[in-house]
Formats: structure tokens, sequence, C-alpha cells
């Protein structure tokens, strides 16, 4: 009667594997893969892998199939909308969201910012409790907040009459923003311009002094104040802009409807800026042709499903022939791309961690990947950034195939980290 049994377990474990293949993305052990090779590749943790198909260690041997995804049932893809002109901003998958850092928006005059959220900053709110010898300047310049905020949460308290064992509403701590000083930038002006106290500044940032405050160094405060007048709010498919910025000229593209060209503060400055990476490489310009962000307040727009609030672009590829009226939206072979231009205006955009996703044609991806691989981009980096050469239809890279873009790119930005009403 053993004999029997053993085999029925046998075949139960065998072909368990069997099952998870017909609902979720299965991959087969290569020799000299690893457990952690394979993660990397599928966008996953190790963890998961080995809570997907029981494993209890990292051993595995080639030839064996492991399962890479969740099942279609539980699939974090499922909530994406698939339909053209589609929008994946609605539910970002966990692969997604972990390389989709937040970039705060920026003051032209002032800086660049980028924030960082740390363990204080997911807290809904805060309370204090006053101890002997406290004051409200000394709470505020504790907590990262002000004397005026502590006062504006808690109308009844006396500033003068705090007693050891009184709670405090500190209330929501104030987004934690790094600036990067460009020329003209001393910490006076920051401080003005974010409404933070200057000794708050100069303590925030003990190793800067007001002498040594030069073009490129880093800097942390805390404000509430946003950083650019525009807002995105809600997602790309069902969303609005408020106070939208027209993209403006450039000498690298032409706008094809100027009524269409309306896109957040971050968005449109991100474009210029990667335009402007591109004529810094090259001798000579070519001109490429920008369709359509978003209308001057968002919402729904002819021909499109998202573009609804301030954060995608259609964009011309780089062609290796173009007209002196630039490289429209004509059908690409991946022989006649301009593979070089192309690279440097999508690596900006990916090296600052400011495209969300962006649309490519599989084939052509496959230029631009080889082009990367062959001017030194490591190949870990690659896979976070490219679909290719994993297939189509695998949801991993900022950089994804969707069908109808062999005649141009769609680019995604980030939900800027001032915007807080972005995908609500």
């Amino acid at each position: 009667m053993l004999r029997p049994t053993a085999i029925a377990l046998w075949c139960a474990v065998v072909l368990a594997p069997i099952h998870a293949v017909a609902d979720a993305p299965v991959v087969v052990v290569q020799p000299g893969d690893a457990l952690s090779l394979i993660a990397e590749r599928a966008g996953v943790s190790v963890a998961q892998i080995k809570e997907w198909n029981g494993l209890k260690s990292d051993l595995i041997r080639a030839g064996q199939e492991l399962v890479v995804g969740p099942t279609a049932a539980s699939s974090p893809n499922d909530e994406i909308d698939w339909t053209p002109p589609f929008d994946y901003g609605t539910s970002p998958s966990t692969t997604l969201e972990k390389h989709s850092a937040p970039i705060a928006a920026r003051e032209a005059s002032v800086a660049v910012a980028t924030t960082q959220e740390s363990k204080k900053d997911r807290r809904k709110s805060r309370t204090y409790r006053v101890k002997s010898g406290d004051t409200l300047t000394g709470i505020a310049l504790k907590l990262d907040t002000s004397v005026a905020e502590i006062l504006e949460m808690n109308p009844d308290l006396n500033p003068d009459r705090i007693y050891p064992g009184d709670t405090i509403d500190i209330g929501e701590p104030r987004p934690e923003v790094t600036l990067t000083l460009e020329r003209g930038d001393t910490l006076l002006a920051v401080a003005e311009r974010y409404g933070v106290n200057r000794r708050d500044l100069a303590r925030w940032n003990s190793s800067v002094r007001q002498g040594r405050a030069r073009p490129g160094i880093d800097i942390r405060l805390y404000t509430r104040i946003p950083v650019s007048p525009s807002e995105a709010i809600g997602p790309t498919n069902h969303g609005r802009l408020e106070n939208g910025v027209l993209l403006p000229r450039h000498p690298g593209y032409v706008i094809r409807t100027k009524n269409r060209a309306y896109g957040t503060e971050e968005t449109t400055r991100w474009i210029v800026d990667a335009f402007n990476a591109v004529d810094a490489k090259f001798k000579t310009r070519k001109v490429v042709r920008i369709h359509d962000i978003s209308d001057r307040n968002g919402g729904k727009i002819r021909d499109h499903k998202s573009h609804q609030n301030g954060r995608d672009a259609d964009i011309g590829y780089y062609h290796d022939e173009c007209p002196r009226s630039g490289c429209g939206f004509e059908r690409l072979r991946a022989s006649e791309l301009d593979v070089a231009r192309q690279w440097a205006l999508l690596q900006h955009w990916l090296k600052n961690d400011q495209a969300e996703m962006i649309f490519i044609d599989y084939r052509l991806q496959a230029k631009l990947y080889r082009y990367a691989k062959r001017k030194g981009v490591p190949e870990t980096q690659l896979n976070r950034w490219i679909q290719y050469p994993r297939g189509k239809y695998e949801p991993v890279g900022v950089i994804r195939h969707f069908r109808n873009h062999d005649d141009h790119l769609h680019v995604r930005f980030v939900c800027p980290y001032s915007d807080v009403r972005c995908r609500r």
C-alpha cells in the first residue's frame, strides 16, 4: 500500500508547477542561473519567487520551471486599462512603483528639487507630549515644523502657557525636499522662497555655510509650499490639469497644435531639458514633431483616452533622414531609426527617474537596447529600463511595447511630489 501512495505524492509534486504555468508567468532555469538573477530579470524579489514555488532554500537546478509572477487572478496589471489609446496610470504595478520615485517640482529661479520619503513622512499626523523645559519654538525646531503651524493646529493653545504633560497636535509632517542649488542661489533666497526659517535651514544643513552654498550642492529642507504652479489631478485617463504650462518653443522640436501642448511645469521642463541634452551632444541638429500633451485644463481630449492630466506626451522618433520641417509621425523600420540621438533623449529621462512609462515599438526597442549595451550601459540597468529582450507582453521595464507606436513614442512622466492629488 505504501508504493502507490508514494507514486501519488511524487505525481502531485511534479505536476504542481504545470497548473501554475496556466495562469502565471513561468521561466525555465538555465545553466549558471541563480534566484537573484532570475528575480532581477523578472522584476520581482527572491522572497516572492520562493513563496510562489514553495522553495525552502535558494538552491535551483538547470531545467527547473519557476513561477516568476502572481497568478492571472491576482496580477496587479489586471487593473490597467490596455485598450487603445491605453492608460497605465490608474494602478501602477509593484515593479513599476519601486522604479518611479516621485520627483519634486522646481521653481525655475531657485533650485531643482527632489524628495526622499522617510519613515516619519509616512505617518498621517503627529502629537507631542510637552516635557519640562520645552518651548513652542524648541518643539517646532525639534519636529521640523513652525510655531505658526502649531498654533494653527491648536487654536486654543496659549503660546506662553504650555506645561509638562500637555499634548499638542503637530499635524502632518512637512515633506522633506532636497534642492540642488543653481548659479545665483543663496540659502537666504531658498529660505524665503520656501517659507522656512533661516535658522531651521542652517540647522538642517549644518555642513553647508552661507559662503559655501555653491551651484551643485544639495541642501535639505521641510516645506509645504508647492514649488510649481501647476498640478496634475487624478489619473491620466480620468483627470485634469490645474494651471497648465504651455510647452515653450525649442529649436529641437516643432509643436503641431499649440492648444494641446499644455502640461505640468515638470512635464514641460523635463521635455525641454531632454532636448537640450541632445543638442549638447551633437554638433548638428535634427527636429522632431511633438503632437499632443494635454489641453490647457486637462480632461478628455479628442483621439486619446489618456493625456488628461498634463503628464503624457506624443513625440516623433529621430529618423536617419528627416526633412527640414522635422521628423514626422511616420511608420519607422528599425534600420531607419537615428538610434544615437534617440537614446540620448530617452536616457536623459531614464537616468533622472523622470519617466514612469515610455511606449515604444518592440522592434525599435531591440535596436535601442543593443546600442545602449555597446555604449557600456550595465545590463542590470538596461533590464530595469527596457522591456526587450524579455518579450513584448512582459510587464517589465520603463520602456514597453504597445501597438501602433512604430511612428511615435509616448512618454508618461512621474507624478510630481507636490501634486498630492495626482492619481486620486
